[in-house]
């Protein structure tokens, strides 16, 4: 299979490629890719797309939504905090044998960064707002945050949960009581920021008590609420 690829490429390698462009679109092209250095080629939110932005539109929009939305100033950068206040939690539980010297090492990120803040243009909503995106790798809690996915996916097994497009097509098919003939789509602003955290941590340790069997035995529900918080 890989050699009959490498032959394909190779016999293509020289290959002339038409452009599909007309002249007025090639010379706008070659001027957008003289100006790359002045803007932003971004994907568009939910439309396979291409937006083209100058830096200040895109930082004007960034700064919009954080005028907008419920975010608080701080006085200085809390990562090395944070950092430190994991690293003794971890310490301490380890000391006290509630986790492993495996789950302490895949918990720990020895040189974290802040997260960062980008966003990606709605242009199917008016005035083109910014969805955030907040990209969190190398940050204090992602190594955590991987631990504790793989203990606490088993707990997103609902039958009220929805894998994804084609999981809901496949529900609505199926869906044959005629007392609740009619569906509808909810659109709710701020989702995550809006949700009540404290639930859902109590959630959680409540799950995983009355489903002891979801954890490792020397791993319990209360070591699990502790990282949590």
């Amino acid at each position: 299979m890989a050699h009959d690829v490498e032959q394909l490429l190779s016999a293509n390698e020289h290959s002339r490629v038409d452009d599909n462009l007309l002249p007025h679109q090639r010379r706008a092209l070659k001027n957008l890719q003289t100006r790359t250095q002045r803007l932003r080629i971004l994907p568009a939110d939910k439309c396979n797309s291409i937006v083209v932005l100058t830096h200040k539109q895109y930082e004007l929009k960034l700064e919009t939504h954080i005028e907008e939305e419920p975010y608080i100033l701080l006085k200085k950068d809390p990562t090395p905090t944070l950092h430190g206040k994991l690293d003794r939690v971890l310490k301490r539980l380890l000391t006290d044998k509630i986790i492993t010297r495996d789950f302490y090492n895949a918990a720990r990120n020895l040189h974290p960064r802040a997260p960062q803040l980008y966003g990606t243009p709605k242009i199917h909503k008016q005035g083109v707002p910014i969805r955030p995106i907040v990209s969190f790798y190398n940050t204090p809690l992602i190594a955590l945050h991987k631990v504790l996915a793989h203990y606490l996916k088993p707990l997103t097994n609902s039958p009220l949960r929805l894998k994804d497009s084609n999981h809901m097509i496949d529900v609505l098919r199926t869906h044959t009581q005629p007392e609740f003939p009619y569906q509808c789509s909810l659109n709710v602003k701020s989702l995550y920021t809006s949700c009540d955290m404290s639930l859902a941590q109590k959630s959680i340790k409540q799950k995983l008590t009355d489903n002891p069997e979801l954890l490792p035995p020397n791993l319990s529900p209360k070591a699990i609420d502790t990282l949590i918080s």
